[in-house]
């Protein structure tokens, strides 16, 4: 008869640890892990290979390159590099059928610089034309309304012939385009308003307008406190519309009615496709006048 084997009671003992291994698996719990709720079925491990996702790459738009500038102003602006664009009003001319008004426009660090500096930077009483300093005519971006200045030279030169624009409604009707290009940018604008003004308080019943600080409309309300103003005043009422969102020019430059004076064009930009040819003025018999001067007209 065989004798029974003694029972390993070590070898035992691991066998029964590695069968409750294989039924319990591992208890520690995945941090990323979802809940698991009521009524949520639970996936068996995958089998395959998980898929691997790639992240979508998002591609910023290139920035559209700056306009170059215009040919024919290349030189201006190697001569001066503060040459911004050219003011001319190519029907208000002389005998010869040259434009009393054909200019370089600059633009400094301030309005001072240029006041008896010529274009070519030297000593000159009649200076240049300049415009406000305080918003940069650049290749993309410009004030709202762009102020250029200029002396009333009595030799006729520079601004001298904006003064013709008091004459009466013959002139105005038959000038009223004025071309102001920039560095970049060939444009026209047409004229809304002529009107004479102080620069003082004391010179007028009405409050003072300061047209020359109107050069950013940043909401409607300052739009319209710009355009009521110069309308008041205008020698000259016609069918041009305005509205918010246009582009203006103002032209200022001294006048003689009464110490301080000042005349002032001011012309919208003309519009994409607009056809300009049928714009007609008429006088403004009922336009404010400074309280400084009287006159007839």
């Amino acid at each position: 008869m065989n004798q029974a084997k003694p029972i390993n009671k070590t070898a035992l003992f691991l066998a029964a640890v590695m069968a409750i291994s294989i039924f319990t698996g591992c208890s520690k719990k995945i941090e990323d892990e979802p809940e698991v709720t009521e009524g949520t079925t639970v996936a068996t491990e995958a089998t395959t290979a998980p898929t691997t996702t790639t992240e979508a790459t998002t591609t910023e738009p290139e920035p559209e390159p700056e306009p170059e500038m215009l040919e024919k102003y290349v030189e201006y602006y190697e001569q001066n590099n503060d040459f911004v664009g050219w003011i001319c009003i190519p029907t208000l001319t002389d005998s010869s059928g040259d434009p009393y008004i054909d200019y370089p426009v600059v633009q400094a660090d301030d309005n001072s610089e240029y006041l008896e500096l010529s274009f070519e930077r030297e000593k000159s009483s009649a200076g240049c034309i300049y415009a406000d300093y305080k918003v940069p005519i650049t290749a993309t971006s410009h004030a709202d309304n762009i102020t250029l200045y200029g002396h009333s030279m009595a030799n006729g030169t520079f601004f001298r012939h904006l003064l013709d624009y008091k004459d009466g409604v013959s002139t105005v009707q038959n000038n009223y385009v004025i071309n102001f290009d920039t560095l970049w940018e060939e444009n026209q604008y047409v004229i809304v308003a002529c009107f004479l003004i102080g620069i003082y308080e004391w010179q007028d019943s009405e409050p003072l307008f300061e047209y020359y600080k109107c050069r950013t409309f940043d909401s409607e309300e300052d739009y319209n406190y710009f355009y009521e103003n110069i309308m008041l005043r205008t020698y000259y009422n016609s069918n041009i519309e305005c509205e918010y969102g246009d582009e203006f020019l103002t032209l200022s430059t001294c006048a003689y009615d009464f110490d301080d004076s000042r005349w002032v064009v001011v012309a919208r930009k003309v519009r994409d496709g607009e056809d300009i040819s049928g714009y007609t003025y008429t006088k403004n018999s009922s336009r404010h006048k400074p309280d400084s001067v009287s006159y007839n007209y």
